[in-house]
């Protein structure tokens, strides 16, 4: 069974790049293969996105996960 750490002082917000200053546990809605699980979720935020709901978290966190390896020079400047 493979474990990760979760180093949660050094941790960065879920939605963005910034170091965290809040850490919380979210109850996340159940997948439609499972619909009778409850599923959990820790969730960083940082000083941006303390007011941020679950959903709009999640949101920004696909973002973040899809341009992780985004160099700055492939940005088309509009």
């Amino acid at each position: 069974m493979l474990t990760n750490k979760i180093d949660f002082q050094n941790a960065e917000c879920s939605a963005c790049h910034k170091k965290q200053v809040d850490i919380r546990t979210e109850i996340v809605a159940s997948s439609p293969d499972r619909p009778n699980s409850i599923r959990k979720k820790i969730i960083f935020r940082c000083e941006d996105h303390l007011d941020c709901d679950i959903d709009e978290i999640e949101k920004l966190a696909l973002v973040k996960k899809r341009f992780k390896n985004l160099d700055e020079n492939d940005l088309v400047d509009g």
